[in-house]
């Protein structure tokens, strides 16, 4: 947790995108070795040895987002020492505030105390040497640290929603999330060439993750088109919004609401003001990424959860069963990429070129 709430502003302004990304200058380089992120950081004493240059290439267990994310993918090497460094000076700080708790001098306590908050605020943070890496690392790859984001995740968890969701439906025409693809046409406007890429079909018996197919030298192109999704359907609640591409892969993913908190909510709010304020947040955004050389295909889906009727709940009761949320998966058709409309000028020009 204390790892999570270090790293999380600098991971959040590493992890930022634009709404139409095209690396126009190469990225850094894939770091393959340990030794190849030391070479970044400059040390106070040439011969002082860095701690972290041997770590164990076992990673420890955790729950934290921000560590999984980031010990895939090219930015390895730096992260871990960030993991490392934050780890241990944790730890550190954690035993001189034990030891500050034995001193019963209260008066040298205090102005011992007051004399590090000071230099505390002069000097730089312990692990600043292997963020700074790190950070230039992850800044180079946005877009293929988001892509990781999403498989690590979301990925599993979207695939067992899927199977355990009572019902599996299709939208309507008509009922189908909005779509805002002006990104993706304005792309198409700078790209004129594009075309629909060819399905490619891997050797490997296992589906590989997305983001592990694509070339870890160079951060991919990245088109990022947004979804509006109803936080209701019908009596159900949103718990999530995703987005996946013609294979499957997951290309993005929203967060709705808690079941449980929602149904509370509404419970509480019921003959209050509560309708005003549910108005005012009755969507989420879902961000969508397109890879315009490997998404063919956008399907947009929503998981809603609708809680037991009354008479379900005094079913269960009496048969001394547990009454439980039921969960729909709605799904859109596939949008097709080469499919979508464009402005009457672009269509006119595309038509020219191919006669």
């Amino acid at each position: 947790l204390a790892l999570s709430a270090t790293m999380a502003a600098a991971a959040a302004a590493a992890a930022s995108t634009s709404t139409y990304t095209s690396q126009c200058e190469s990225a850094p380089p894939p770091a393959n070795e340990e030794a190849q992120a030391t070479a970044k950081i400059e040390n106070d004493d040439d011969e002082a040895v860095d701690p972290y240059d041997n770590l164990p290439e076992e990673d420890e267990p955790t729950h934290c987002s921000i560590c999984l994310t980031y010990r895939q993918g090219p930015c390895r090497p730096y992260w871990r020492k960030v993991e490392a460094c934050t780890k241990d000076n944790e730890l550190k700080k954690d035993d001189e505030e034990k030891a500050e708790e034995g001193d019963n001098d209260t008066d040298k306590k205090s102005s011992d105390s007051n004399e590090e908050g000071q230099e505390e605020e002069e000097a730089d943070p312990p692990c600043l040497k292997y963020m700074l890496p790190w950070i230039d690392c992850a800044s180079g790859f946005r877009n293929l640290y988001n892509l990781i984001e999403l498989d690590t995740n979301y990925t599993m968890g979207v695939a067992d929603l899927e199977k355990e969701a009572s019902k599996n439906l299709c939208w309507a025409a008509s009922s189908t999330p909005p779509l805002d693809l002006s990104a993706w046409v304005a792309y198409r406007q700078d790209n004129p060439d594009w075309k629909l890429p060819v399905t490619e079909h891997s050797e490997s018996p296992e589906h590989a993750s997305l983001w592990k197919t694509l070339d870890q030298s160079k951060d991919p192109v990245v088109v990022e088109v947004k979804a509006t999704v109803e936080l209701m359907e019908g009596e159900g609640v949103l718990e999530c919004a995703y987005a996946q591409d013609q294979d499957g892969n997951l290309i993005g993913f929203q967060y709705g609401t808690k079941p449980s908190e929602a149904f509370d909510t509404e419970k509480k709010e019921e003959g209050e003001e509560g309708e005003e304020e549910a108005k005012k947040e009755s969507t989420v955004t879902l961000k969508i990424r397109i890879l315009p050389h490997r998404t063919q295909t956008v399907t947009i889906a929503a998981a809603y959860t609708q809680p037991p009727s009354d008479d379900q709940q005094k079913e269960s009761k009496d048969l001394k069963k547990d009454s439980s949320f039921r969960s729909f998966i709605f799904k859109s058709k596939p949008i097709v990429l080469d499919q979508v409309q464009l402005p009457k000028e672009v269509e006119k020009e595309e038509e020219g070129e191919s006669s």
